[in-house]
């Protein structure tokens, strides 16, 4: 358990909404959309290439 004041709360996740709303947005603007896989596989493609 975690005790926070409503005030660190807010702080601590307002980046987070943000950056969630500014990709809904644009998610709306573009059709392109990829499959579970491909976002993985590139994913792991970047970590394995490290």
């Amino acid at each position: 358990m975690v005790v926070l004041s409503l005030e660190e709360y807010s702080r601590l996740t307002d980046g987070v909404e943000a950056a969630l709303d500014k990709a809904d947005r644009l998610a709306a603007e573009d059709a392109a959309r990829m499959s579970h896989e491909e976002v993985f596989g590139k994913l792991r493609g970047k970590v394995n290439a490290q």
